[in-house]
């Protein structure tokens, strides 16, 4: 399995810290948070890896080539920074023909049992119920944990279970090709192309996606 790392972000909030320093590499508990990210994915049987960097992304490659010398990688740049859909999309050259992914966002540290949600099969989303989820991407699910809609930051949320950084996708085909529809057709939410939207798009297409609750985000 591969993994897909977006780390093109400014890290506006974490400003001033983030002048110098990418967010992706920001110590937490001791260590860079993508440091938590890279060990409990190689601990897990991942073997591959391709970063999407953007703003400082030369410290990134730096890190990387440094602390983890014999790790499988590939790079590419998200020079315009359209959102987090376009961020996977540019992956998708480095990705075999609907080969199993799992994207994680460069800035997020999870208590999650790793191992379980890469060898689940089908499509997997992370979710953690928040008390505002208005700052979020949303998902939707039913009884059974089928997700039904994501949403991105919507002003009269439906669900308080966010989507936490962490996506075990099966089919990545589709995923690449409705990302590319949306792409192409400039069809932005809220001035991006959100990852959320090209997830909807799959979900409207029959595609099956189920909720996976994390403990800690």
């Amino acid at each position: 399995m591969k993994a897909i790392i977006p780390v093109a972000g400014a890290g506006t909030r974490l400003r001033p810290h983030t002048y110098t320093h990418p967010k992706a590499l920001i110590p937490v508990g001791g260590k860079t948070i993508l440091a938590h990210i890279l060990d409990s994915l190689q601990e897990s049987g991942v073997t591959d890896f391709v970063f999407v960097v953007g703003y400082l992304g030369e410290k990134i490659k730096d890190y990387i080539t440094k602390h983890y010398p014999h790790l499988p990688c590939s790079f590419v740049e998200q020079s315009n920074r359209a959102g987090l859909g376009e961020a996977i999309y540019l992956a998708k050259p480095f990705i075999a023909n609907n080969e199993e992914i799992i994207i994680v966002l460069g800035d997020t540290v999870l208590e999650v049992n790793w191992k379980e949600i890469i060898s689940l099969p089908g499509n997997h989303l992370a979710i953690k119920k928040v008390e505002d989820p208005r700052g979020f991407g949303l998902a939707e699910f039913n009884e059974n944990q089928e997700i039904f809609r994501v949403v991105e930051k919507p002003n009269i949320p439906k669900s308080n279970y966010a989507l936490v950084g962490l996506y075990k996708i099966s089919n990545s085909k589709m995923l690449f090709d409705c990302l590319e529809n949306n792409i192409n057709s400039n069809a932005k939410t809220q001035g991006e192309f959100h990852l959320t939207d090209g997830i909807q798009c799959m979900i409207e297409q029959g595609e099956k996606f189920h909720a996976y609750r994390v403990n800690n985000w």
